[in-house]
Order: C-alpha cells, then sequence, then structure tokens
C-alpha cells in the first residue's frame, strides 16, 4: 500500500507542475505571441519542468519517470484526437484529466491510512460518490469552458456571410411575445424592427394574459401606426405562457413566410439584423441562427456592469464550442428559425420554461444543423434588482434540467435509447446542458460533509498533518487556475482585471439559486413561468437584503460554525485545510447580499434624493458587535434578594426616582382633552386589537411635561409619546392637527386596563 501511495503521490505533483507549465505557455502564445516551433518544444517544457520539480520534492526517480512515460503516452493520445487543438491547449487538457485521475484515486489512498477514528475516516469517504458522478461532467464542461483558449483552428462558421444584393429575398415573420410589459419599452423594439433593412417582413406581436388596458392599448395603437406590416393580438386566458404566445402566432404566421424570428419585448435590433443572417439559410440543412445575447445600458452602474461580464462569458466560450460540434442552442430572442423545422418539430414545448433550449435538442434531432455566430445584433435591459437576477437564473437553471429529464432516451446509446439523427457528440453535449447545474448542486454537499468531518475530528482530539507534497500541489492548482482564469477573461471575454473580479463575484451570488433550480428540478416536474420585469425598479433600501436572506444566513451558519469548531484549539494539518473550505465556501454567499445592495445603491443613485447608502449597514454591524462584546465585559450587576431594600437604596441614590406626578396643563389643552375623553371608546375585543395595529399612528407633539413632587435639581422629564387610532370620520383630518392626548388616569387598574386602549399600547 505504501508503494503504491508513493506512486500516487509523485503522479500527483508531476500532473499539477504539468498542468501550471501548460497553462504558462498558453499565456506566452496569448499575450505574448510566442509561436511553437515544433511540436515537440512545449512537450519538452512541460514534462522536463514537471519532472525537476517531482523529482526534487519527492526524491523518487524511478517514480517520477514512470509518470512522464504514462504522460508521455496520454500527450500521443491527445495529440491523434485533438488535431485542431494548440500543442500548449493538447498539454494542458492532459494534465488536467491526469490531475483529476492521480487526485482521486490519491485522496481514497490517503484517507484510508490515516490514523483517524473510524466515524471521521467514514465522513471523509462518504463525500467521494458525489466525487465520481462530478468528475465526468466536470472535464466535459471545463472543455466547453476552456475550448476557445485551446483550440487553434475552426472548422464550423461562427460568423455572419457578407450582405451582397439576393435574387430572392425569403419572407420572415417577426414574433414579439409580450406580457405585462412598460409599453415605451415595447413601442421602442417595435421602432427598432421597423427600421430593419430587409424587403420582405412582417411583424406579429402577440400580448398574452395582460389585464392592464393601459399596458396593451398605447402599443396597440403604435402597430396600427407603423402600418400593416405590424399586426397586434391580445389574448386572454391563453396556456403555456411565452411557448404558448410564439405557438399562437405560429398559428397566425402568413402562409408564404419561411423564417420565423423571434425578438424579446424589450431587445433594440440592428438594421441589418435580418439581412445578415438571412444568406445562412441558402444551405437547406440550417434549421437555425442563433447570435448572441446582448444587454445595453450598464456602463454607468456597477451592479449592472458585474451582471453583464457574468453573462458575457457563457456567450463567448460554451456557445462557441457547442457550435463547433454542431450542438448549439437557441436562447430566446435574436434568433431566425426555419419555418418547416419549426412545424416538423412540432412547434415550442409548453411545458418546459426554457422552449428555446429545449427547441434545439428536437431540431438537431431532426437531422438540421445550425449556426452560432458571435457578432451581437441586438441589445436588450439587465434586470435592475438581484431579486430579478435570481428569479432569470433560477428558469435558465430549471428548464436544463427539465430538458434532460424529457428528452433521456434520446441521449442514451442506440440499442438503448430512442432512434435520432443526433451524433455521439451532440448526444453529451446536450446531455451535459441538463447535467452541468448538476454541478453547482452537488457541489454545495461539500460545505456540510466539511464541517462534519470538522466536528468529527474535535470531537476525537484528532491532529492529522498534512505532507509538503499536498501543500504544494495546492498551491501549484490554486495560482494556475488563478491564471488561466484571468486569461480566459482577458483573451476570451475581452474584460479587465476588476471587471473579471465583479463577474465572478456575480456568479458567485447565483451559485445558491442555481443549486436549489437543480435539485428542484429533479424532484418536480414544472414551475410557474416568471417573467423578467422590465419596469424601472423603485427604491426600497435594507428590504432588497430580503431577496438574499437565504445566502446570508448559510454564509453566517457556515463562517460561525468554522469559528466555534476552531476557536479551541490550534488548527494545524488536515483540520487547517478543511477549516479553511469551509470559512471560504461560507464567505462565498455574503456575494449574494454584496450584490442585493450594490443593485439598490444604484437604483437609489438614479431617484432624485438618494436616501439609501450601504456603507452604514456595515457600521451598524460593527457597532452592535463592538457593544454585544462591551456588554459581555462589564461586570456583574450585585444581587439584592429583598426588593424593598433594593427600592430604599435606589431612592438614596437618586431621588428623581421618586413617584412622579402629573402638572397640570393649560386651560385650553384641558379643554381640548376634554373633547377627547368625549369621543366614545370602541368596545375592546380581539378584532379590533388586530385593526388598530394596522391604522396610522399619530403622535402627539405636546407631550405633557412630568416633574418630581419635591423641588429637585434635575431638569423636567418629559414623557413618552403616547399613541391614538384615530377613528375613521376624522382619520386624514387628526393626521394634519396637532394634538395635546391626556395620560390614562390609572393604568394599574385590572379593569381600567382591560378597557383603555392606551394602557394596553403602554408597556406597564
Amino acid at each position: 500500500m505504501s508503494g503504491s501511495f508513493e506512486f500516487l503521490t509523485t503522479g500527483l505533483l508531476f500532473s499539477a507542475a504539468a498542468f501550471a507549465i501548460a497553462v504558462m505557455l498558453l499565456g506566452m502564445e496569448h499575450r505574448l505571441g510566442w509561436q511553437e516551433r515544433s511540436w515537440w518544444t512545449p512537450a519538452l517544457w512541460v514534462h522536463g519542468g514537471a519532472a525537476l520539480l517531482a523529482g526534487l520534492l519527492t526524491q523518487q526517480s524511478k517514480l517520477v519517470l514512470v509518470a512522464v512515460g504514462l504522460s508521455l503516452v496520454g500527450t500521443g493520445v491527445g495529440a491523434r484526437l485533438l488535431k485542431n487543438f494548440r500543442r500548449s491547449g493538447q498539454l494542458l487538457l492532459i494534465a488536467n484529466i491526469q490531475t483529476t485521475l492521480y487526485g482521486l484515486f490519491w485522496g481514497i489512498a490517503f484517507i484510508l491510512l490515516l490514523p483517524v477514528s473510524t466515524p471521521t475516516r467514514l465522513l471523509m469517504l462518504v463525500g467521494y460518490p458525489l466525487v465520481l458522478v462530478t468528475l465526468p461532467l466536470g472535464l466535459i464542461q471545463n472543455l466547453e469552458l476552456w475550448e476557445v483558449l485551446l483550440r487553434k483552428t475552426w472548422t464550423r462558421p461562427r460568423t455572419s456571410l457578407p450582405m451582397v444584393p439576393r435574387v430572392r429575398y425569403p419572407k420572415v415573420s417577426v414574433h414579439v411575445p409580450a406580457h405585462r410589459e412598460p409599453p415605451s419599452v415595447v413601442i421602442a423594439t417595435l421602432d427598432a424592427l421597423a427600421r430593419l433593412e430587409y424587403p420582405n417582413f412582417e411583424v406579429l406581436v402577440i400580448d398574452n394574459n395582460t389585464p392592464d388596458p393601459a399596458l396593451w392599448k398605447p402599443v396597440k395603437a403604435h402597430c396600427a401606426h407603423l402600418g400593416e406590416r405590424f399586426r397586434f393580438f391580445h389574448v386572454e386566458q391563453m396556456t403555456g405562457a411565452k411557448a404558448g404566445a410564439l405557438n399562437f402566432a405560429l398559428s397566425h404566421t402568413a402562409p408564404d413566410v419561411e423564417l420565423v424570428a423571434v425578438v424579446d419585448s424589450d431587445y433594440l435590433a440592428q438594421p441589418d439584423f435580418l439581412a445578415a443572417l438571412v444568406g445562412h439559410f441558402d444551405d437547406p440543412e440550417i434549421g437555425f441562427v442563433q447570435p448572441p445575447h446582448d444587454y445595453r445600458d450598464w456602463e454607468t452602474s456597477l451592479y449592472l456592469r458585474m451582471c453583464y461580464w457574468e453573462y458575457r462569458l457563457f456567450f463567448v466560450t460554451t456557445m462557441v464550442t457547442l457550435n463547433e460540434r454542431n450542438a448549439g442552442l437557441t436562447v430566446g430572442t435574436m434568433c431566425i428559425i426555419r419555418r418547416t423545422a419549426l412545424q416538423e418539430a412540432g412547434g415550442w414545448s409548453e411545458w418546459c420554461v426554457t422552449e428555446d433550449s429545449e427547441l434545439a435538442i428536437r431540431i438537431h434531432a431532426l437531422g438540421y444543423a445550425s449556426v452560432y455566430l458571435t457578432t451581437s445584433f441586438g441589445r436588450g435591459l439587465i434586470p435592475e434588482t438581484f431579486r430579478g437576477y435570481k428569479r432569470q437564473r433560477f428558469r435558465w437553471t430549471y428548464g436544463p434540467v427539465q430538458e434532460f429529464k424529457h428528452h433521456l432516451p434520446l441521449f442514451l446509446p442506440r440499442p438503448f435509447g430512442q432512434p435520432s439523427a443526433l451524433s455521439p457528440l451532440q448526444k453529451l453535449h446536450h446531455m451535459n446542458h441538463g447535467l452541468a447545474p448538476f454541478l453547482s448542486g452537488i457541489g454545495t454537499l461539500f460545505a456540510p460533509i466539511g464541517l462534519a468531518v470538522l466536528c468529527s475530528m474535535a470531537l476525537h482530539q484528532e491532529v492529522v498533518q498534512l505532507p509538503l507534497v499536498l501543500w504544494v500541489v495546492t498551491a501549484l492548482l490554486g495560482v494556475s487556475g488563478i491564471g488561466f482564469t484571468w486569461l480566459l477573461y482577458d483573451v476570451a471575454v475581452g474584460c479587465s482585471w476588476l471587471d473579471m473580479i465583479g463577474a465572478m463575484v456575480a456568479r458567485q451570488a447565483l451559485g445558491h439559486t442555481a443549486m436549489v433550480a437543480s435539485l428542484w428540478g429533479v424532484f418536480t416536474e414544472r414551475i410557474p413561468w416568471q417573467r423578467t420585469d422590465k419596469f424601472k425598479a423603485l427604491p426600497v433600501g435594507l428590504v432588497a437584503l430580503h431577496s438574499a436572506r437565504t445566502e446570508l444566513l448559510l454564509g453566517l451558519t457556515l463562517v460561525g460554525a468554522a469559528w466555534a469548531v476552531g476557536w479551541n484549539r490550534a488548527p494545524s494539518g488536515l483540520f487547517l485545510l478543511l477549516l479553511l473550505g469551509v470559512f471560504f465556501q461560507g464567505l462565498g454567499y455574503f456575494a449574494a447580499p454584496a450584490l442585493a445592495l450594490l443593485a439598490e445603491r444604484d437604483i437609489q443613485a438614479q431617484q432624485p434624493t438618494p436616501s439609501f447608502n450601504p456603507r452604514p449597514v456595515w457600521v451598524g454591524l460593527a457597532t452592535v458587535g463592538l457593544l454585544v462584546g462591551f456588554y459581555r465585559l462589564r461586570p456583574p450587576t450585585p444581587t439584592i434578594s429583598n426588593p424593598q431594600v433594593l427600592k430604599q437604596e435606589q431612592q438614596v441614590a437618586r431621588p428623581d426616582l421618586l413617584e412622579p406626578k402629573l402638572l397640570e396643563p393649560p386651560e385650553e389643552e384641558r379643554d381640548l382633552a376634554q373633547e377627547k375623553r368625549d369621543v366614545p371608546r370602541p368596545v375592546a375585543n380581539p378584532v379590533r386589537r388586530v385593526q388598530t395595529r394596522h391604522l396610522l399612528k399619530v403622535v402627539a407633539k405636546k407631550p405633557l411635561r412630568i416633574q418630581p413632587v419635591e423641588a429637585p435639581p434635575a431638569p423636567p422629564v418629559p414623557s413618552p409619546p403616547l399613541i391614538v387610532p384615530p377613528t375613521p370620520d376624522t382619520f386624514l383630518a387628526e393626521a394634519d392637527s396637532e394634538q395635546t392626548i391626556p395620560m390614562a388616569e390609572d393604568c394599574y387598574d385590572p379593569e381600567f386596563k382591560r378597557t383603555d386602549y392606551r394602557c394596553r399600547n403602554r408597556k406597564n
């Protein structure tokens, strides 16, 4: 067992070093323009450097040679399978796979050899089934995300065709679904469509289930103003949400239409939208063409800027990879679909909340191809609130899980699955699109498992020192991972390192939402379709944190639990590594409330008089913490068992605490008070008590003055303001007038206290 463990340790260190060197070479190619002169130069750098580091740290030259030999075999296989990849990209993928495999088996051997109790060992092994499930999905997801950097040549088109005069312009029907949208937003979308530089198209606006005529009638009037090319439909009691509206539009499309375009009601299409994309359909095998999502009006808002770069990562990396495998997706807007392909596939699926990407599976299963373009042809709006951002991502995560469950027979191998025209790579990528959310869902389970291991180690007083090799591997993978992420955002996404940090924070803020949506999709069949709100958001102050209350609670729980577990012992070795893992995972949950506060700050900044600043929130929390700490450190108060002695001592120390008496108010105030007494009091009952809580509370602006019986040196002490709920008849009048409210005569009388509302509102 020890010999195998030493080999796994050497292989793990070698592969981690090879991955780090491959990332460095890839960065030199993209950033410094370094070109490989021969196929063996990058391989020599990677294998030579990794072997040198592994030999110095392990002093196992024979085992290092074995690891080098296995890596060379993998490199040869990768060179044959990945012919269109850069040499450094091939080496990076091979090193990533080797590191994953070495780490998996090394972890099992390490746990089995640890001198720990049986409960601790079993808790450590509980997480390994989760690792086995996520391992292949993680490798596929990394390939989809990284290929844009690793690949050297591309075979499928991803740019628009040159716009040349055409002999024939196929008719396009542009469908614009709308539901409870601001009329100004929809009208701006229609005005942009009216400026399309294409001679043969129609526009169908389908307003479904909008109850307020003030929202859809201006759009209807504007369609009539734009001319006969624009047709408006207002449909009530329509089922199927957006998919139902699109199916309705398809049934009312002109008979001579060949192509169907979908544009969301907030997107402003560019004039060349149709002219630049229609040429792809000259190939009869093309089923749909999809440009990326793009957004506008995000440059001046920090919150919207973070969301924008988080959105962009998927469309410049994963979608490009899917297009190369002919497994692209329709993403719901700015897409053009061949009408025959749409009808042969059965139209839009009303059971799926992501009816757009689900349609791509059925079109590909019919044998049609697709094209994804990296050029933007229209821009929409980003949700202004974190609540809207979360709701949108919940739908985008829940829908692919629905797709996977529904189309699983299409993804299985031919003897076991449903026959279709899907290629093996198309099946793999479409299946991964539905399974990828499970990575985030399952990944969150490692935090409670790690916390349970920490508790078991603390309970059994177990100390496990980690080998130096593990710390070196962790440092190599951590630094190279950060470097590769920066390279991905810098080269592929095209943003600065500050925008990269903002995008990563926004992505982290949605982690819990993606986890809940993926698990919810497993155990439920469907959810109500919720649109993305396009109305201007109003400021709500600290109520904005309500949208991130779960993440805030989880973050406080994990950070507090890590602090509590590690408080009574000096963390070291494995305990320290697990403690840091739980702590930083808990810290990641705070990204959600931070993003919610940033969104609220930007909304407040758009108001004429901003009234919210998140900085006092953190100052207030820090002040509360200091006060709590001071309270815990204050000396204890002496306990006196005899209340009469305590009262006498208080009277000697503070004569101003003697029983006060009321001063006579001025004559005009006594008359006003007598009028208030003459108002009939409502009969006390439980219903009335509940109702009075919701009435407007009018506070007396002239409270009665109270002073001690004997002439004290202290100044008069004002009595606390009393609250009187007005009667419905005088509600508005009393709210605007100054009132002097008499004090209750005797709130200690049981009968009077039960019937007089002023006594019930006083804490006596």
